[in-house]
């Protein structure tokens, strides 16, 4: 996911959605770097990962160390998972924010940064302020330039690249290279909805490719073995190239019934007696049989005597 510039750590970037993702462009691109997993970290850590700790700040501090901000000086910060911070932790956030400086664990003075933040939710920020999980004033320090990243269900064109992409990747990283994908496979990973969004798609092709072996075709019996629920009705690639709906697969519809012999052995007859005009001798010279199984395959008998 892109992100616009921002010229300083008080105009920060914020995005949600399910799996939102930050990326590192525009002048700061040759900067640091730097990511931080908010849900890892545990409240009595957080000042010390945001802002570093001085030497002999606490037990095994055998050296200073620099926080994430101080790192990301001059480039680029992103936040992961910024709804999993208690309130405690994002107040500490928003007086960086808000001040532009850091004073490590242990520390006396006050370390100025320049940085850009980008943060990511895969929950509604908006929501959550109204439910108290979240602090209305941070969320209006990073919500400069909010970009929603829509759930894979709802951009399902982008379902080919990424299967032709995970299907490389794990190919070259197990040492496996099946054929492909046959057809009723990619017509159920088009019409899946994935509650997982792209993290499922990547690990039903991974298990695809792991399953199916060397130059053989990924199946859905190769992915879908864990309860996944497919739809009734399949997406599949029109004459045009476009996604369309169609049929179910067979896995995902109950096999035709097959007719018994006397079944069909009767609609035969059946058809016979019309052709002849109710004539049942002249419907069993055309069918071959005798008078005897003609008069017990007349509409009036219930079953054969054949």
């Amino acid at each position: 996911m892109g992100s616009a510039s921002c010229r300083c750590i008080a105009k920060p970037l914020d995005a949600w959605g399910p799996e939102a993702r930050g990326a590192d462009l525009g002048p700061r691109r040759d900067r640091p770097f730097i990511a931080l997993n908010c849900a890892a970290v545990p409240d009595t850590l957080v000042e010390a990962e945001f802002f570093g700790v001085e030497k002999g700040a606490y037990t095994g501090a055998a050296s200073p160390r620099p926080g994430r901000f101080e790192r990301a000086h001059g480039g680029t910060l992103f936040l992961d998972e910024i709804a999993s911070l208690s309130l405690v932790g994002q107040g500490k956030l928003l007086r960086v924010i808000q001040e532009r400086e850091v004073e490590r664990v242990g520390g006396t003075r006050t370390i100025p940064v320049d940085v850009r933040l980008v943060a990511a939710s895969n929950i509604d920020l908006r929501q959550a302020v109204a439910d108290g999980r979240f602090r209305q004033d941070l969320f209006f320090r990073l919500n400069v330039l909010p970009i929603e990243m829509p759930p894979l269900r709802t951009r399902r064109d982008d379902i080919p690249l990424l299967m032709e992409h995970f299907l490389r990747l794990y190919g070259h990283e197990h040492a496996i290279k099946p054929r492909g994908f046959t057809r009723r496979a990619v017509e159920a990973l088009l019409g899946y909805d994935y509650p997982g969004n792209v993290r499922e798609l990547q690990n039903l092709i991974e298990r695809g490719v792991v399953f199916a072996g060397n130059d053989n075709l990924i199946d859905t019996v190769h992915m879908f073995q864990h309860g996944e629920v497919l739809p009734p009705k399949l997406l599949q690639v029109g004459p045009s190239g476009a996604l369309v709906q169609g049929a179910a697969t067979p896995r995902d519809t109950q096999p035709p019934r097959v007719q018994t012999f006397a079944e069909v052995e009767r609609k035969l007859f059946a058809d016979a007696l019309s052709l002849t005009r109710g004539n049942i001798s002249a419907a069993a010279d055309v069918t071959w049989i005798t008078r005897a199984c003609a008069d017990g395959l007349s509409p009036s008998r219930e079953s054969s005597p054949c």
